[in-house]
């Protein structure tokens, strides 16, 4: 009974097994069978229907070896840019030390071969920007130049430049030999200006005029001539001020009292008439000089006995002020 029973047991196993491997099978056979199709592709020499199945593959199962299957078919039709990017990456990351080792022999093979593509672009504003097909160049060989190349497989690129304040500048880049670099020059031109629109006339602004008989210098001399004189009057007030003063202080002999009531009275007379002219003098010393200002400011802002004309514009970019008569 023991035996039996052992047998059994394993039966079960071994029927497990097969299920489970029935199973795994079945869920990797997808991407087994787009591997081994591209595999049959490629020894037929029909290398774009390979990479397309290898390409199938990959996206189902992502591995290495499909990867480097990918980049000898990828070689094979001339995407040899996108070829040794594969290379590059495989001789980085790989886990398999011998493929590791023959992609990056592969790599340094194929590098001289791949073609470039080099944009050179007149002027170069500071916001200009370059696509190849939609995307911004990149730098081979590093370190970046001003004017870099961009390895790429064989065929036709659409390459454009943008800059604010340009017209888009396009050209088509041809790519058909190996290892050559292909320039492409493209011209920026400058977006025409926006014509303005027409002059708003906003008619005649007047100006001050000066009148055919202005009157304002006249005056202007009237108050010099007044306040000079007034300044005049202001230093003879002053001088006998001082003359009358000089008297009231002599009668009493240039004492603070006098020998006679007499002469008392006679020094405060003379006193009162001494202070009295002093103010005389102050004020017509500050009436003179108030109306010499005056008449200065009058003489400075007086017209011109010349007509002259201001008319103001304006315009879509600006405006202006014209001045039209004799200076």
């Amino acid at each position: 009974m023991t035996c039996a029973s052992d047998r059994g047991r394993r039966a079960v196993a071994r029927a497990v097994l097969l299920v489970a491997l029935s199973a795994a099978a079945a869920i990797a056979s997808p991407a087994d069978d787009a591997f081994k199709e591209g595999r049959a592709l490629a020894k037929a020499g029909k290398h774009a229907e390979a990479c397309a199945a290898f390409e199938t593959s990959q996206r189902l199962d992502p591995s290495f070896g499909t990867q480097f299957n990918i980049a000898q078919c990828d070689e094979k039709i001339g995407k040899l840019a996108t070829a040794l990017r594969l290379y590059r990456e495989l001789a980085a990351r790989d886990t398999n030390a011998d493929r590791r080792a023959a992609a990056a022999d592969l790599g340094a093979k194929l590098a001289p071969r791949v073609p470039r593509v080099q944009v050179q672009v007149t002027p170069t504003p500071a916001e200009l920007t370059v696509t190849i097909d939609g995307v911004a160049p990149t730098c081979e060989p590093a370190p970046c130049t001003a004017t870099p190349t961009t390895l790429v497989d064989l065929g036709s690129y659409e390459v454009v430049a943008r800059a604010p304040g340009y017209r888009e500048a396009r050209a088509t880049a041809t790519v058909t030999d190996e290892s050559r670099v292909v320039v492409v020059a493209l011209q920026l031109v400058a977006d025409a200006a926006t014509p303005p629109p027409p002059p708003i006339d906003v008619g005649p602004v007047a100006a001050p005029r000066a009148t055919a008989h202005s009157r304002r210098r006249t005056y202007a001399v009237v108050a010099l001539a007044a306040g000079g004189a007034a300044l005049v009057g202001g230093a003879v007030a002053g001088l006998r001020a001082r003359r009358v003063w000089n008297d009231a202080t002599a009668v009493c002999g240039g004492s603070t009292s006098c020998p006679s009531d007499a002469d008392t009275a006679r020094a405060n007379q003379l006193a009162d008439d001494a202070r009295l002219r002093a103010n005389i003098s102050t004020a017509l010393v500050i009436a003179g000089g108030v109306a010499v200002a005056g008449g200065v400011a009058l003489w400075l802002t007086a017209p011109r006995e010349r007509g002259v004309a201001v008319a103001a514009h304006a315009s879509g970019d600006g405006g202006g002020v014209t001045l039209s008569g004799r200076f």
